[in-house]
């Protein structure tokens, strides 16, 4: 059975797609009231809606199938986006050269299917809003609109949660540094917080305030200090490793939360590629951090962050440009420059 051929616009469609956040999470009780409607007014026993992805469809709502995804190179869907403005209707898959030989004829039992294309304003494809029926037949002209109704609603929906997505990243950015802000650190140090607190994995913050940052300020103007804190948070961002996460708290504050890694060798290489990126600039700036491996749970963030910030405030003290760490526990060590 030869696979459906990729639409002319596929790179731009998988980019568009991969917008909507979508693919990776579990069936939604929205598109699930859709697939019990497109069942109802097909009178087909099996509806989905379904999202076409590189090598996989992937259903975010189904009625009448237990299946999360299937290999796209045997999706009847793979076909039905190539025709946007279209309705794909086979009557009998098995008379149908493209997919007599498909094996969901003889998984599933599927002779029948309909797929209305989920087609977004940009005129891009992203799967279909289908139904299937074990016996052959065909849907009427009521049935089709309806169908394609569903599926406006289908994308309207899809549209909704993008432009939440949006929002949400959005409120969650600095937006001079392009990084994560304050907000979206306390959220995710929360969330740390509460794993750790169920038996969950270590995780260490490193927090950092710049030296001489008011002084380029003074001398060079903001626009070269604004300049300074976009090759900080770069630099951070470079350090950070996917389960990372670098942040602008503000001002001239800066950290890295750190998923189940020592905080120490993880400040110092940071301390000295801030003081490298620096010198490459002629910027006479530099980082005095202070670093925790939670080994124990704090009671809670604004416990996390006094411990990280308590121990970079001491590395100011002692000269600046170091870092001061410890282990947090429930009788704290003594402090370690390093």
């Amino acid at each position: 059975m030869p696979p459906a051929s990729l639409p002319p616009n596929e790179v731009e469609r998988l980019i568009v797609l991969r917008s909507y956040d979508v693919l990776d999470t579990a069936c939604e009780a929205s598109f699930n009231d859709i697939a019990k409607l497109a069942v109802i007014l097909s009178e087909c026993p099996i509806a989905l809606v379904s999202l076409v992805d590189a090598d996989r469809q992937c259903f975010k709502g189904r009625q009448g199938l237990d299946v999360d995804e299937t290999p796209r190179e045997v999706s009847f869907c793979a076909h039905a986006i190539l025709h946007p403005g279209e309705v794909l209707m086979v009557p009998d898959a098995t008379l149908d050269p493209r997919f007599r030989d498909n094996p969901l004829i003889a998984e599933i039992g599927l002779r029948f299917y309909a797929g209305v294309p989920l087609v977004n304003a940009e005129g891009i494809a992203l799967g279909t809003l289908c139904v299937i029926d074990r016996v052959p037949r065909r849907l009427n002209e009521t049935q089709q609109e309806a169908l394609r109704y569903l599926a406006g609603t289908v994308v309207t929906t899809l549209e909704l949660r993008r432009t939440m997505h949006k929002v949400r990243q959005a409120a969650l950015t600095d937006t001079l540094t392009g990084i994560a802000n304050r907000p979206a650190l306390l959220n995710a140090l929360h969330r740390a917080i509460a794993l750790q607190q169920r038996d969950g994995p270590p995780f260490s913050l490193v927090y950092l305030d710049l030296d001489g940052f008011k002084r380029i300020n003074d001398l060079h103007g903001h626009a070269t200090g604004d300049e300074v804190l976009r090759q900080v948070a770069a630099t951070l961002s470079d350090c950070a490793r996917h389960s990372d996460m670098a942040a602008r708290l503000g001002g001239d504050e800066f950290a890295v939360l750190l998923a189940g890694q020592d905080a120490a060798p993880a400040a110092g290489r940071i301390r000295q590629q801030v003081e490298a990126e620096m010198e490459r600039h002629g910027w006479p700036v530099t980082a005095s951090v202070g670093a925790v491996s939670f080994r124990d749970a704090p009671a809670d963030v604004e416990e996390a962050l006094s411990a990280a910030d308590e121990l970079m405030y001491g590395a100011k003290f002692a000269g600046k440009n170091r870092v001061l760490h410890r282990e947090f526990a429930s009788r704290p060590r003594a402090h370690r420059a390093a």
